[in-house]
């Protein structure tokens, strides 16, 4: 199918969904795909001095210019965040935490906007932003798969350091929606619970194979639905939803940071040592036993949506064709596979855990 209609069939399928939630319920921030102009003016190299010890947040300022925007400059706070590509040396820019004080923010773009991801590269070179566009497309490959996902908004950064003890930067970078968002659009409501205090038994089986199929779409090791970091709030790489705040039952994982993936294969990645693999690209199922007879309707699911999939890939301008070519070719391996039933029970239903 020609490249124009693969996007079209993508842009279809998102709008659907995008206008099937009540138009009070889409923060503006997130109610479009299209890339922001953002100017950030920080004391940037005091940030990323502190960085690897410290996510104190420091003053800075955000503005919206170009189409959509009011070039006025909001007064934030502005904090590195992550482990990984903070602490371990392996980025020279970290991810970042916008904080708003959203009565200011009343009647404008950011209006109800509090703590957003932005999603930063990390380091200079267009290699690296080409590896931020991949892990939003994976974002965007799982807003296919389920409204009950993350949204993302592609944005032009510039970084300027207010002591001017740097040079002015222009990055790639994504913002993440708010959980809290995300929730209430989906009628749902984030738990905040440690990790173990919720068990696998008590997660919505459909929902919990949705995610681990797309974790093996994408080659993500770099997860849990149940479990953390000790003493951080559950789970790893995840966020946990349901119908109220103390509900025990019909749990929905909702998945995010996908850097660490085969599909986007970043030159820093660790391989988990508890996993026997040689290659990141190297696809190992992680799904739960107990979630097995829910894996012929989620390889159904996935299928019917193959071709929205890959228009998602496709429609990524901001790869290059031989990168996007890569990208198709990933994910086509792993449609190649779940629609070999001999290959779905050898790597997936006999793979499971628990």
């Amino acid at each position: 199918m020609p490249g124009p209609i693969r996007t079209a069939i993508v842009g279809f399928f998102l709008t659907t969904i995008m206008f099937a939630i009540p138009a009070a319920a889409q923060p503006r921030l997130f109610a479009d795909e299209t890339e922001i102009q953002l100017l950030i003016d920080a004391p940037l190299a005091d940030l990323l001095r502190a960085a690897p010890r410290s996510t104190d947040p420091f003053s800075a300022g955000v503005t919206w210019s170009g189409e959509g925007g009011d070039d006025t400059r909001y007064a934030i706070q502005l904090s590195p965040r992550g482990l990984s590509r903070r602490t371990r040396g392996i980025c020279t820019f970290p991810p970042l935490r916008l904080d708003f004080d959203q009565s200011a923010m009343r009647g404008t773009v950011w209006r109800g906007q509090n703590k957003l991801k932005l999603v930063t590269r990390c380091r200079s070179g267009a290699r690296y932003d080409e590896l931020i566009a991949l892990e939003m497309t994976a974002y965007r490959m799982f807003n296919v798969i389920t409204p009950m996902s993350f949204r993302v908004r592609p944005a032009r950064v510039t970084y300027r350091d207010v002591n001017g003890r740097r040079r002015e930067d222009v990055q790639f970078n994504f913002l993440i929606e708010d959980v809290t968002d995300m929730a209430r659009r989906n009628d749902r409501r984030a738990l905040e619970v440690m990790p173990e205090d919720v068990r696998s038994d008590q997660l919505d089986p459909r929902a919990a194979s949705l995610v681990t199929m797309f974790q093996y779409m994408i080659g993500n090791l770099d997860w849990d639905m149940t479990s953390g970091v000790p003493g951080e709030e559950c789970c790893h790489n995840g966020a946990l939803m349901a119908a109220n705040a103390n509900a025990r039952s019909e749990i929905v994982p909702v998945p995010y940071d996908f850097d660490m993936t085969g599909f986007v294969d970043p030159p820093y990645a660790l391989l988990p040592a508890e996993v026997n693999i040689s290659s990141l690209r190297q696809r190992v199922y992680r799904g739960l036993c107990r979630h097995n007879d829910q894996v012929p309707a989620a390889i159904a699911h996935f299928q019917a949506r193959r071709e929205a999939i890959l228009a998602v890939i496709d429609g990524e301008t901001r790869l290059s064709a031989g990168r996007r070519r890569a990208a198709r070719a990933y994910i086509e391996g792993f449609f190649e596979l779940i629609d070999d039933p001999a290959r779905v029970e050898n790597a997936i239903t006999r793979r499971c855990r628990g």
